[in-house]
C-alpha cells in the first residue's frame, strides 16, 4: 500500500501503479485534499467507494474553504442512477454550486469507459477501464495531465446539464 500523504502535487514525480479500490480511494482523497485550485473528474457513476465517502467530502471541503476561487468540474454518464442511489457528493455540490459543476457526458462519448481525476492540471489518477481498479497515478506530470485535460475539455464542452442533477441544487 502506498503512503499518499507523503506525495505533494507538483513536487513528487513518478508513475504509481494501483491495483485496488482502496488504493484508488486513498489516491483520490490525497489529490483532492492537496489540490490548490482545480479538480476535474470523469466518472461514469461517481464511483461510490471513492467519492461517496466522508473522507473525500472532507477533502472537497478543504479545497473550497481554504483555497482562492476553486473550481471542481465533474462529468458523469448516468445521473439518474446516481441520484436514485443517493450520493453525498451530489448533496455537497448542491450547497456549493458556484464552485462545483456536474455535467452529463454527451451521447458521443457513450463508449468512453475510463476514469479520470486531474488535480491542479499537474497530478492525475487514471484507469483505462472504469470497471477495474488497475490505475496509474502521478503527482507531478504536467504533460500527461494536459493530454488528459484536452480530452476532458472536449467532453466538458460537449456535455450538458441534466435535470436529475439540477434537482440536487438548493
Amino acid at each position: 500500500m502506498h503512503d499518499f500523504e507523503k506525495y505533494q502535487i507538483g513536487e513528487d514525480s513518478g508513475l504509481i501503479h494501483l491495483e485496488t479500490c482502496e488504493e484508488n480511494r486513498l489516491a483520490a482523497i490525497a489529490m483532492a485534499g492537496k489540490c490548490m485550485r482545480f479538480l476535474d473528474i470523469v466518472s461514469r457513476l461517481l464511483d461510490p467507494p471513492i467519492f461517496n465517502t466522508p473522507e473525500f467530502i472532507d477533502a472537497l471541503r478543504q479545497l473550497i474553504a481554504k483555497k482562492r476561487r476553486p473550481r471542481v468540474r465533474i462529468i458523469v454518464f448516468d445521473p439518474e442512477a446516481i441520484v436514485h442511489h443517493g450520493h453525498q457528493l451530489l448533496e455537497y455540490a448542491g450547497h456549493y454550486a458556484s464552485f462545483i459543476e456536474i455535467r452529463k457526458a454527451s451521447e458521443e462519448f457513450h463508449g468512453y469507459n475510463e476514469f479520470l481525476l486531474v488535480a491542479d492540471e499537474t497530478a492525475y489518477l487514471h484507469r483505462n477501464s472504469a470497471a477495474r481498479y488497475e490505475a496509474t497515478a502521478n503527482f507531478n506530470d504536467r504533460k500527461q495531465s494536459k493530454l488528459y485535460l484536452d480530452n476532458f475539455m472536449t467532453m466538458w464542452n460537449m456535455g450538458g446539464q441534466d435535470p436529475n442533477l439540477r434537482q440536487m441544487k438548493l
